[in-house]
């Protein structure tokens, strides 16, 4: 009953149903208002269903043209995006993407940067991880990820020549506790002998580097996790300002700064990164390209 429905049939059909007219669909789709006509009397005749009320002065959309104008809706987005993505695949896109995103990296800003990411490749399926310090270039590096987004910290350990590596911008990390810790009612800069008495809370960390400051630590995988416990009073650490900004301007969190260090936040620079040894593709480098964009002023 399909065989010959054409995507142009359609496109009458929907604008006469936008329009409200044959004559004012004619102009829309530049056909001449006959061949208009004579389209979708052949549509009716193709799918075996009566789609307009020709009773009337103008137009109306019978019952089963309303049902049949909805279904053709979806028909042409889909075919839009059968287009793109073809498109797309011959442009050397991949049909679907890993991303590896490291718990540094604002959420705020990633979401806006995959909600164009959506638009401009519609094809694309995407796998997003938010992985610890370190597991992105440990998923890059093994081949489980496409593109890494990180701390440049993470990749401490690393071969220079292992990953092509891009600045797209910073994050903000601060060191906080609860009001109520000890360390937050000293009210000056702490001293290493202050924090070496109170429980670290870090993140589970890969690579080989550490941000462990005192013996007593306890690794907290889930960033989350491990902002609740700061808020109870379980020890103090560092999270991302992005992350507990609210936290920080109702004071359930307080920062610290450490006597070693001028500033109570540390700029972290992010990089995005591939493999040396894979080609990118047109997705991978508008990804860097739009990272640069809207992470550029995130940590400001």
């Amino acid at each position: 009953m399909l065989d010959g429905v054409t995507l142009d049939q359609l496109r009458m059909l929907i604008a006469i149903a936008d329009t409200g007219s044959f004559t004012a669909a004619s102009k829309h789709v530049q056909r001449a208002q006959s061949a208009v006509s004579q389209s979708i009397a052949t549509l009716e005749d193709q799918l075996g269903v009566t789609l307009f009320d020709r009773s009337t002065r103008k137009p109306r959309l019978t019952e089963a043209g309303e049902v049949i104008v909805a279904e053709a809706r979806m028909v042409i987005v889909r075919a839009a995006r059968l287009r793109a993505t073809a498109n797309a695949l011959a442009g050397g896109a991949p049909g679907h993407l890993t991303i590896a995103i490291g718990i540094v990296v604002p959420v705020d800003p990633m979401v806006e940067v995959l909600d164009t990411f959506r638009d401009a490749f519609p094809g694309v399926s995407l796998r997003v991880l938010r992985v610890d310090i370190g597991g992105a270039p440990d998923l890059v590096s093994s081949g489980q990820a496409d593109l890494g987004i990180a701390g440049a910290i993470s990749l401490t350990g690393y071969d220079e020549d292992a990953f092509d590596r891009h600045a797209v911008g910073s994050a903000d990390i601060a060191i906080v506790a609860a009001p109520d810790h000890p360390l937050a009612q000293l009210g000056r800069p702490l001293t290493d002998a202050d924090v070496q008495d109170h429980r670290q809370l870090v993140p589970v960390t890969r690579g080989d580097f550490t941000n462990r400051l005192v013996h007593d630590t306890w690794e907290v995988g889930d960033l989350t996790l491990r902002c609740r416990m700061l808020r109870r009073g379980l020890g103090w650490g560092t999270a991302p300002v992005a992350e507990i900004a609210e936290d920080l301007a109702r004071g359930t969190l307080v920062p610290l700064q450490l006597e070693a260090r001028s500033e109570e936040t540390l700029r972290v620079p992010l990089l995005a990164f591939t493999r040396t040894d894979r080609a990118t593709g047109p997705a991978i480098d508008w990804l860097i390209r739009r990272l640069r964009d809207v992470f550029g002023d995130a940590g400001s």
